[in-house]
């Protein structure tokens, strides 16, 4: 699906609830620094009428994404489909599953819907003076909707949509699947950083290259409810998984980058046509086996993947380009000379 994806950064002004609608929206205004009026619309419960997957990262450190937001212009700009640059919940992951709500898009009490709990953050980011980063796809028709006109979008196309994960679906939705162009919120607040992050109960992981459900995926709903909903049991996590790295050698670092495997369990593993993969997609070819226990120092050539400076991702995947395990790294971590960094977990 073509959409022009980026950010749309702002100053939060206001919002307005929507429920009484079918496909319901917190519809959120926010102004770029000449004035331009601008509309965020976020789906507060699917079309289907399912609950809303919620998950709230305070504070959201650690992420190279956070290095590039302070160049974003004000009002949209497109963005790079890359780890530093754009959002990807599974490439370049900003939040545990498991710590996700399944909330009601309107209530009958306070702070007890997912547009009261929005509306919470953004009073917050507002009182504090703070700024919107909203990811997602910027409009592409004026559909002539009231709410334009109210909140000043008088040419229709001055707005957002898209706020939630766009991977990972199946049946009528498949085809917006894609990889790096999820939607999501980032608040930024005068001492920290703060990720509000959607998803559709139907929408499953973990997915392939292209943003598709992979064999055997899991629905967020079944990971998020008490009663799970019909569908695969969850892919047990691989016992192979990526230890450290040495991402900032001393002088010339090609040639000289190392990444090092780790397995888990008590028996060899033999990786055949596995491979690495970079923010930038280069590729580097894995075959190797790993004793009971191992680790493994893989030393990049140069001609394939590539430890940038600047942060970055690395994701392991195996001989079916099925993703087995994935890190992020930022400038930070990446700033001492000749020292491996250990990537969290």
């Amino acid at each position: 699906m073509a959409i022009l994806y980026g950010v749309l950064r702002g100053r939060p002004d206001r919002y307005k609830r929507e429920d009484n609608s079918s496909t319901p929206h917190l519809q959120i205004r926010v102004l770029e620094n000449s004035g331009q009026p601008w509309r965020i619309a976020v789906n507060v419960q699917s079309d289907s009428g399912s609950n809303v997957a919620f998950w709230v990262v305070d504070p959201f450190p650690g992420h190279p994404l956070l290095a590039s937001l302070p160049g974003k212009v004000s009002g949209f700009s497109t963005v790079a489909r890359k780890a530093d640059e754009a959002l990807d919940y599974v490439k370049a992951p900003l939040f545990d599953w498991t710590h996700g709500r399944l909330l009601p898009p309107s209530g009958s009490a306070s702070s007890d819907d997912l547009q009261d709990l929005l509306s919470l953050y953004l009073d917050q980011c507002k009182n504090a003076g703070g700024e919107i980063y909203a990811f997602g796809a910027k409009f592409d028709q004026n559909l002539h909707k009231p709410i334009d006109i109210e909140f000043g979008n008088t040419d229709g196309l001055h707005g957002i949509h898209d706020i939630h994960m766009n991977q990972g679906n199946v049946g009528a939705h498949a085809g917006d699947n894609g990889a790096f162009h999820d939607g999501g919120l980032l608040l930024a607040f005068p001492d920290r950083y703060l990720g509000l992050f959607l998803g559709f109960q139907t929408q499953r992981i973990p997915t392939d290259a292209a943003g598709n459900a992979a064999a055997g995926a899991t629905a967020i709903g079944q990971i998020l409810s008490e009663k799970p909903i019909p569908g695969p049991v969850p892919v047990p996590s691989s016992s192979i998984y990526i230890e450290r790295a040495l991402i900032n050698p001393s002088g010339n670092d090609a040639g000289r980058e190392v990444v090092v495997l780790a397995s888990l369990v008590t028996t060899a593993q033999t990786l055949t046509n596995w491979r690495l993969m970079d923010k930038n997609g280069r590729v580097t070819p894995i075959n190797t086996t790993l004793g009971p226990g191992q680790s493994m120092a893989i030393t990049l050539d140069g001609n394939g993947v590539q430890l940038g400076n600047q942060g970055g991702n690395l994701i392991l995947q195996d001989n079916h380009n099925a993703q087995v395990d994935v890190v992020t790294y930022t400038a930070g971590d990446a700033s001492s000379e000749n020292r491996y960094f250990r990537f969290r977990r």
